[in-house]
């Protein structure tokens, strides 16, 4: 039943992720979707959404104060995505299968 709990929170944060999303400016929405699209191709847990709550908070506050996209991100957004990603390996699923195999070649070195 615990998992249920933890499954039902985590989708109505997302909702709540998208419902704010959707208060952004066009353009910084449009910007969050790209990134959004990005990381997901990587992620492998559901603890990625903290950083996605984040990144919303980086728009809506750079948006109220007038930033542009590229002072917020820079000028290579998928530097800015691998970046960010880079922070928290344990929650991609590359991480998690790199460690799989080290761990598989320590298995059999060990024998």
């Amino acid at each position: 039943m615990k998992w249920y709990k933890k499954m039902r929170n985590e989708k109505k944060r997302y909702k709540d992720y998208l419902k704010a999303k959707e208060e952004l400016p066009k353009e910084y929405g449009q910007a969050l979707t790209a990134l959004d699209h990005y990381m997901m191709n990587f992620v492998g847990s559901g603890d990625f959404m903290g950083i996605f709550e984040d990144l919303l908070q980086l728009f809506a506050d750079g948006a109220a104060e007038g930033r542009s996209i590229s002072e917020l991100v820079g000028n290579d957004p998928v530097k800015f995505a691998d970046e960010i990603m880079a922070e928290y390996p344990e929650v991609l699923w590359y991480s998690k299968t790199r460690k799989k195999l080290k761990n598989e070649f320590e298995r059999i070195e060990d024998k």
